[in-house]
This record gives structure tokens, C-alpha cells and sequence, in this order.
């Protein structure tokens, strides 16, 4: 028993000590990427085109709706949305954000069609204002792994395209596009 509390006190003891050589870690700042970011937020309507039947075939038309709001500290931005996707109800949720160390846009992605979770990174080219991302992901019918590209134009403060495309065993090496959405944000 004596043993026990001796450790015990020499322990609390260690701690103590350390306890006065920790300082309070200062929060992240957002960087002007995080700024330029922060700029999505609002609420946005979606048209969306899905080529459900090749690059070749017509696109299947819907609309949706993107909410994207800003988390607490402005790192990251979290998207919101609901809507049609080849004929079913689809929702989907995002994370992104910049990490300064990597030099790179994340983004994070699931949604209502897929079981696997979708990480991409990017960059963005300022003077094309265009977010070019990639990533992996597994097709949810088939447990293939498949090669995620996505393209974000910014056209204006108000409108944005975003391109889905995919490159697995059947597109011969090439990325094939299956999905297409424009966005113009609502007026506040």
C-alpha cells in the first residue's frame, strides 16, 4: 500500500511539474485560401446532368440544392445536399478546407448512393479560378476501386461548375465524365 501511494504521489508530482511547462496552443488562423473559401457560403441551386448511359448517350437532368456554411474559426467549410440524382432521391454531405503544411484544398464526401467515403486533394489555379482535384473511391456495386477527378470553375461570385470524373478499367486509361453540376446562389 505504501509502495502504491508513494508512485501515486510521485506521479501527481511529475505532472504537476509539466503542467507549468505547457502553454495554451494557440488556434489556427484561416489564411487567405481559407478567405477565398469562405466564400461559398450560402444557399445554392443545382442543375444537375448525369450520364448514366455513357459520354455518348443523353444526360438525365435534375435539381438539387447546396447549403454550405462556415465552421466556428473559418478553416473549414461544411456542404449540405438534397436533391435528384438518375431519377432517386440523393443526399450528400461535405467537408472542405486548406491544409497550409501540404499546400492543398481537402474535401471529404458522402452521400446517400455509396458506403465508401470519398477524400480528394487539389489545387487551385487563380487565374482560370479553377479547383482540380483528385482523388480515390470504390464503386459501390462492384467493390472496384476506381480514380476521382473533379473540376470546380468559378464563374463570378454567384455561379460555379463542377465536373465529376471517373478513370477505372473500362475507360481505357482516361477519365470519362458521369456528372455535372451548375450552380448559381440564391438571393440572400
Amino acid at each position: 500500500m505504501k509502495t502504491t501511494l508513494r508512485m501515486l504521489s510521485g506521479t501527481l508530482l511529475g505532472l504537476a511539474a509539466m503542467a507549468g511547462t505547457i502553454e495554451a496552443q494557440e488556434a489556427a488562423k484561416p489564411t487567405a485560401e481559407h478567405r477565398e473559401m469562405a466564400k461559398e457560403v450560402g444557399v445554392w441551386d443545382a442543375e444537375v446532368k448525369v450520364w448514366t448511359q455513357g459520354p455518348d448517350g443523353p444526360p438525365e437532368t435534375s435539381k438539387g440544392v447546396e447549403e454550405i456554411t462556415l465552421m466556428p474559426g473559418g478553416l473549414w467549410i461544411l456542404s449540405k445536399f438534397e436533391g435528384e440524382m438518375a431519377g432517386h432521391s440523393f443526399t450528400g454531405r461535405g467537408i472542405s478546407g486548406y491544409d497550409p503544411d501540404k499546400k492543398k484544398f481537402i474535401d471529404v464526401w458522402v452521400d446517400s448512393t455509396d458506403p465508401h467515403m470519398m477524400i480528394l486533394e487539389g489545387d487551385y489555379d487563380q487565374a482560370a479560378k479553377t479547383l482540380t482535384s483528385f482523388g480515390k473511391s470504390t464503386d459501390p456495386r462492384t467493390g472496384k476501386p476506381y480514380d476521382v477527378k473533379t473540376v470546380t470553375v468559378l464563374k463570378g461570385d454567384d455561379e460555379r461548375e463542377f465536373t465529376f470524373l471517373l478513370k477505372n478499367d473500362e475507360t481505357q486509361g482516361e477519365y470519362l465524365k458521369i456528372l455535372q453540376m451548375t450552380y448559381r446562389r440564391r438571393a440572400k
